[in-house]
């Protein structure tokens, strides 16, 4: 992977989001940073980037999730991937047949998550992790 390719990141605790700026980055990518759900959704928004993958907290805070960011992102780029990190059960993300997208689990080792953004970049999947 090269520093072109640009990973959303959105996750609003800010040790979880600087160590997964340092695994991404150390995997070979760009990253930017939302700190939170509505944050993430201007972002998108603004077009001021191309994203070509989104790692995501599914919980954000109170009003929106993950969930929303990746439908806010999937109106705007149909087959963007998506990893969701959840400390929870895969059951929520099993059951919502989210397309070309990865769960992984906290907590997750940063080589799981250069894997996971490859996987889905090269290829499209969709799987647990």
């Amino acid at each position: 992977m090269s520093g072109s390719v640009l990973v959303f990141v959105v996750e609003d605790e800010a040790l979880l989001h600087a160590s997964i700026q340092d695994a991404l980055e150390s995997g070979g990518f760009a990253v930017k940073i939302a700190t939170s759900a509505e944050q993430a959704i201007v972002m998108l928004e603004a077009k001021d980037a191309q994203f070509n993958a989104i790692v995501t907290d599914v919980k954000l805070g109170r009003d929106l999730s993950g969930w929303d960011v990746a439908k806010r992102a999937r109106e705007l780029a149909e087959d963007i991937p998506v990893i969701y990190m959840t400390g929870g059960e895969a059951h929520e993300w099993a059951s919502k047949g989210v397309p070309n997208s990865i769960l992984l689990l906290k907590p997750f080792a940063p080589a799981q998550l250069i894997t996971a953004v490859s996987q889905l970049l090269n290829k499209g999947s969709t799987s647990p992790a």
